[in-house]
């Protein structure tokens, strides 16, 4: 009797819930680039760098985060290093 109720709560707050945004910084097929890269980098913004693979590629991004305005005022930090980096929407898993 309750299980329908509970599974429609929780799909509603998962449509419902606020977006996140990332800063999605570069994709590097060798980790030398991205070493190279990551240390022109100020260390706080470092800090906020997260990868993971994929294949045999190397995705970099920001630790996702609700204020998107606090991503653009630190956009034009991470494109003075990565040029194409760019504000994303995205979905913690």
């Amino acid at each position: 009797m309750f299980r329908p109720l509970i599974t429609i709560l929780l799909l509603s707050g998962l449509l419902l819930a606020s977006p996140n945004y990332t800063v999605r910084v570069a994709v590097f097929k060798y980790s030398k680039n991205l070493e190279r890269g990551l240390s022109k980098l100020p260390p706080a913004l470092r800090d906020t760098i997260q990868t993971y693979k994929k294949r045999n590629r190397t995705f970099v991004h920001t630790i996702p985060t609700k204020d998107k305005k606090v991503l653009k005022k630190l956009l034009p930090a991470y494109r003075k290093v990565f040029r194409d980096a760019y504000i994303s929407k995205t979905r913690l898993k």
